[in-house]
């Protein structure tokens, strides 16, 4: 905008006074959007890291789930699952305010800002009004300076141009007092809120990774250490058992032929033919008894057949 230079001082002044407002609205227009561009952009990226926040949540709680031998880590990964997952709730809060009371207060200055100018602009205007009327006064005493009604008319525009001027000049000033109080209350509660919101969060924060922190250090490397081990010592012990089951028909050819030495329940206790009968002999018993039975008659056979041989006379027969 272009400003006419005036030739009375008190218009000199009146012009650099409404160039300071001018350029004060300006700078703080400029300022209040690099702030309100630099938190909006904080708070996406808060909120980026919270979605991020959430999604390492739900790693930990489902690596937990799937967890089956280290049982220690499996519960402390959930607990810390939920423990990341309130960390989360409270950063959502945290964006949530920033919005609020910091990008959308400092936001609202756009408008302010905007309003303020206009009013400079009312007062540039109503300068060069009063400027117009000036010199049109000044040109109807050169060419007329007789006309008395012309210059009467020119003269009462001129103290309607400059009175308008003044009153705007007034106004101007509080509008700009106005202006710079509330910027100056604005700028205090925003960063006030942001501190506040920033201080809320990171307490709340530090409480709950303390937690964690115990958490995890509660995982009990050794005990978990052997589980696996002994998880892993597992096939060759299932591959032993595997193995017994495969030689379970000789224990079955045993008891068939413990069979063949067992009494029958209405017999035992009695003598046969002066064989004394034993009582509820176990198949064990007689399992392992079977090896010492069998050497005794093969000892009692190979004797027999000596005894025949040297008693026994030898027959010949004669043709």
């Amino acid at each position: 905008m272009s400003i006419i230079r005036a030739t009375r001082p008190e218009n000199i002044v009146c012009e650099q006074q409404a160039k300071f407002i001018q350029d004060r609205i300006s700078n703080v227009e400029n300022n209040f959007a690099q702030l309100c561009s630099t938190f909006a952009a904080y708070s996406r990226k808060t909120a980026r890291l919270r979605d991020v926040g959430d999604n390492l949540s739900k790693v930990l709680f489902d690596y937990s789930e799937t967890e089956s031998i280290n049982k220690t880590l499996k519960y402390k990964l959930a607990e810390v699952s939920q423990i990341f997952s309130s960390v989360e709730d409270f950063r959502n809060v945290q964006v949530q305010r920033l919005d609020l009371r910091v990008v959308k207060e400092l936001s609202q200055y756009d408008d302010i800002c905007r309003h303020a100018k206009d009013e400079v602009k009312n007062i540039f205007s109503a300068r060069e009004r009063e400027l117009s009327r000036q010199r049109n006064l000044e040109r109807v005493r050169e060419r007329n300076p007789r006309n008395r009604a012309q210059i009467t008319t020119a003269e009462s525009e001129l103290v309607k141009a400059s009175a308008e001027v003044t009153r705007n000049q007034s106004a101007l000033q509080e509008q700009v007092d106005i202006f710079e109080k509330k910027k100056l209350h604005d700028i205090k509660l925003i960063l006030l809120d942001f501190i506040k919101t920033e201080l809320a969060f990171h307490s709340k924060t530090i409480e709950l990774y303390t937690e964690a922190y115990k958490y995890i250090s509660e995982i009990n490397e050794q005990e978990d250490l052997e589980e696996f081990r002994a998880v892993l010592k597992m096939p060759k012990t299932m591959s032993r058992l595997e193995t017994v089951k495969r030689t379970s028909f000789g224990g079955s050819s045993l008891q068939s032929i413990a069979n063949l030495f067992s009494t029958p329940q209405k017999m035992q206790g009695k003598n046969i033919s002066g064989i004394p009968m034993s009582s509820k002999s176990s198949t064990d018993d007689l399992i392992e008894s079977l090896p010492t039975l069998d050497s005794e008659m093969s000892t009692r056979e190979e004797s027999d057949k000596s005894s025949t041989s040297s008693d026994s006379p030898r027959i010949t027969f004669c043709k």
